[in-house]
């Protein structure tokens, strides 16, 4: 099942609003667009049962199970491109410990890669470890393959 934008903010798809992060020529402004455009064709590629929402804070998305912008999120993703010809993108990721592995309230873990590849399995990472969709079958079977993956 595709991403689907947090109804709070259907003013624009998620597509619709990271064009708006994509400088024109003229500007010398980091393009966060065209990466977070990435992250989500990713999302929609990977992620063909799972329901996921997807709410935007500035150029920040939070992956929801719940459409409410109230719901807690389980994982946030960010894009940049690092190079001016758009060759080096970077993304970052963050997701929230359950509260049995919580050194600490509120404990989170972050990471980083320029690869599209390993995003996509941080993510599958994140999105199990954080139990936000426990429920998900989908999710299982990647996050085994993953694990099956690097032993």
């Amino acid at each position: 099942m595709p991403l689907i934008r947090c109804s709070e903010q259907k003013r624009l798809t998620l597509e619709e609003f990271y064009k708006e992060f994509i400088p024109n020529k003229i500007d010398n402004f980091v393009d966060v667009g065209t990466p977070m455009l990435n992250v989500l064709k990713l999302l929609n590629d990977t992620f063909k049962e799972t329901t996921i929402y997807g709410l935007t804070s500035h150029a920040t998305l939070l992956l929801l199970n719940q459409n409410s912008s109230l719901s807690p999120w389980f994982v946030a993703l960010n894009g940049l491109e690092t190079s001016p010809n758009g060759q080096r993108n970077e993304y970052y990721i963050e997701y929230s410990m359950t509260s049995d592995k919580q050194p600490w309230p509120d404990a989170k873990i972050k990471g980083g890669t320029t690869s599209l590849d390993e995003l996509r399995k941080y993510i599958i990472i994140a999105m199990n470890e954080s139990e936000g969709w426990s429920d998900s079958n989908e999710l299982k079977e990647l996050y085994k393959s993953i694990k099956h993956a690097n032993q």
